[in-house]
C-alpha cells in the first residue's frame, strides 16, 4: 500500500533545506562580492594607469585632489575609457566609488586664497619625491569612504574607521608605481604613515 509524507517528514525535509539555504546563501555573496572586487580592482588599475599616463604630459607631476574648481577624476577625464570606470561595482548608485590620497597630494598649490600652502606637495606633486618607502609602497588612491562628508567621498584617509572594507573586509588601493592591490584597512600597508605621504 502506498502512502504520502506525513507532516513531520515534511517539516524534517523543509528543514533540512532551510538549514542548507543558511549555509549557501551567505557563500554564494561573498563569491557575488569577490567577483565585484576583481572588476572594481581593474577600475582602480585602469585609473592609476590614467594618472601615469597625466604625468607623462605634464613633466612627472600628480594632479592635485582639488586644485582651481577641479576635482582629480575630472582632470583624468581625458585619460579615461569612459565614466564606468569612475563607479565602483559594489557601491553602483554612487557615481565616484574611488578618492584621492589627502596626505599625498591634497590641496592646490598657495595663492591669496591660501597662501600658507607652500612646500612640495603643494608647488607640484612631483613622482620623484616618492622616495621612502617608494612608489611601489606610496597609496594615490582607492575606494572611497562614504561615511562621511559629501567632500570626503573625494579624499582617501588612512585611518580604519574612515574606511569601509566593501570588498569582504578589504578595500582596493591604486599606488603611485602603476599596480593595484586588494587590501584590509587594519593591514601594515594601510596603516604605516609613511605609505601615505611624499618624502
Amino acid at each position: 500500500m502506498r502512502r504520502g509524507f506525513t507532516l513531520i517528514e515534511l517539516l524534517v525535509v523543509i528543514a533540512i533545506i532551510a538549514i542548507l539555504a543558511a549555509i549557501l546563501f551567505p557563500v554564494f555573496a561573498r563569491a557575488r562580492e569577490k567577483a565585484r572586487q576583481s572588476s572594481c580592482l581593474s577600475n582602480v588599475k585602469q585609473l592609476t594607469l590614467g594618472v601615469l599616463m597625466y604625468a607623462q604630459d605634464y613633466d612627472e607631476t600628480l594632479p592635485f585632489a582639488y586644485s582651481y574648481g577641479d576635482w582629480w577624476y575630472e582632470v583624468l577625464a581625458p585619460y579615461l575609457a569612459n565614466d564606468q570606470i569612475r563607479r565602483c561595482p559594489s557601491r553602483p548608485n554612487y557615481s565616484l566609488g574611488y578618492a584621492w590620497n589627502y596626505a599625498g597630494c591634497g590641496y592646490q598649490p598657495g595663492t591669496t586664497w591660501s597662501p600658507a600652502r607652500t612646500g612640495p606637495i603643494y608647488d607640484g606633486c612631483y613622482l620623484g619625491i616618492y622616495k621612502s618607502p617608494g612608489p611601489a609602497s606610496t597609496i594615490m588612491l582607492g575606494d572611497n569612504w562614504l561615511g562621511g562628508s559629501s567632500s570626503q567621498r573625494y579624499y582617501l584617509y588612512r585611518q580604519a574607521d574612515r574606511r569601509e572594507g566593501r570588498h569582504n573586509g578589504q578595500d582596493n588601493y591604486g599606488f603611485v608605481d602603476g599596480h593595484a592591490k586588494s587590501l584590509a584597512p587594519t593591514s601594515s600597508a594601510v596603516q604605516s604613515s609613511d605609505n601615505w605621504d611624499y618624502d
